[in-house]
């Protein structure tokens, strides 16, 4: 099926004046959108409902102007009035900014916050070269750059360095629903609990000043991810494994007061996963057993050390992020592995800067490596 598509797609470009290298990256992208479907066992007719046929496909990408003539307008291709125009128009932004900045700084003496005029730099580039082809993707684009508006300003004026970063929890979150058309509704409800978990985590927290019980929060994480099972008795066993566990620890918490003992409950739906599961959420094969033998080390560590030292449950939770960067080393391609571990541990460098040392006003800039190790690995 791959073949058959790029061929017909190759002999659709040709047809246009675009040069190999163009060309050779085009069929790349497709290539691989084809190969990450088919390993997702997604079938032919879904794939080429999702990434459309290769006619399509050209309709898309190519531009017919006023004067006849037709250019292919994809990546770095093509040329038009409206493209020249968007050109000039992220061109002279910076120019402006800088007059604006000066202004402010020498006008106002607002120095501070003027600088976030050059924020605009970036903001425009995205609005005229993304909006106009498909606004979602716009969207997700300027969203780091409206989350750090925010976080800003509720930093530098009411002083919320902590709690405010939950708003950069909005980039993956609209990435997520830009792809909510092609994903199953229990996909969407997994893919977006963990960020919804964190947040009323954190807020609880801050506000209130509770943290335990509170994150059983994230407990809806897997009792959402075992709605995948197709087998609606297999559903209930392990959805009532984790309110049994959930409820023995809630008592053995308040009853005797032994929090930590009380967390050896959870391995009630670590057990009944080991019995039940088959290929489903929970499953164990030869391809995740030491990803499974990982997160029940770090289980044990984790409920060992917060009973022996009782002061290292608010931090030692991100142990438990080196389960998915372990998977991400072990199951993708080697020049893959260091962009796509990049938002785990920035995560942990931001953390452990704010919770150690207080530095949550600037703990945050740790993110920004996320696109600088993108782009130095992809230029």
């Amino acid at each position: 099926m791959k073949e058959r598509y790029l061929e017909r797609l190759k002999e659709l470009l040709l047809e246009y004046n675009i040069n190999d290298d163009e060309i050779s990256d085009i069929l790349d992208d497709y290539g691989e959108m084809i190969d990450d479907a088919l390993s997702k066992k997604i079938s032919e007719e879904k794939i080429i409902k999702m990434i459309g046929s290769p006619e399509q496909v050209m309709k898309n990408l190519s531009e017919e102007f006023v004067d006849g003539e037709e250019y292919i307008y994809i990546h770095r291709g093509g040329h038009s009035k409206a493209t020249n125009r968007d050109n000039k128009i992220t061109t002279i932004t910076p120019f402006i900014s800088l007059v604006i900045f000066m202004v402010l700084g020498l006008g106002f003496n607002l120095w501070h916050p003027g600088w976030l005029i050059f924020l605009s730099i970036p903001m425009v580039a995205i609005v005229v070269n993304l909006f106009d082809k498909d606004s979602m993707n716009g969207w997700i684009a300027l969203s780091p750059f409206i989350a750090l508006i925010i976080f800003l300003v509720l930093g530098f004026w009411l002083n919320l360095w902590h709690p405010a970063w939950l708003i950069f929890i909005i980039v993956p979150i609209i990435a997520i629903f830009s792809s909510v058309k092609t994903m199953r509704f229990i996909s969407f409800l997994t893919a977006i609990s963990p960020f919804v978990a964190i947040v009323i985590f954190v807020l609880v927290w801050y506000y209130a000043k509770i943290w335990n019980p509170i994150w059983l929060i994230f407990m809806i994480i897997p009792m959402i991810g075992v709605l995948h099972e197709s087998k609606i008795w297999k559903v209930v066993i392990f959805e009532l494994g984790f309110l049994i566990s959930i409820g023995v620890y809630l008592y053995i918490g308040y009853t005797y007061n032994e929090w930590g003992y009380g967390l050896f409950a959870f391995l009630i739906p670590v057990g009944i996963s080991l019995i039940f599961s088959e290929d489903s959420f929970f499953v164990i094969n030869k391809n995740n057993r030491f990803e499974w033998l990982l997160t029940i080390a770090l289980i044990i560590i984790y409920i060992s050390l917060g009973i022996i030292f009782n002061n290292t449950w608010a931090y030692l939770w991100m142990i438990f992020l080196l389960v998915p960067m372990f998977a991400i080393i072990r199951h993708t391609p080697k020049e893959h592995h260091l962009v796509a571990c990049m938002p785990f541990v920035t995560t942990i460098i931001f953390f452990s800067l704010g919770y150690f040392l207080d530095w949550w006003a600037f703990s945050w800039l740790a993110f920004i490596l996320i696109p600088v190790v993108a782009i130095i690995k992809n230029a």
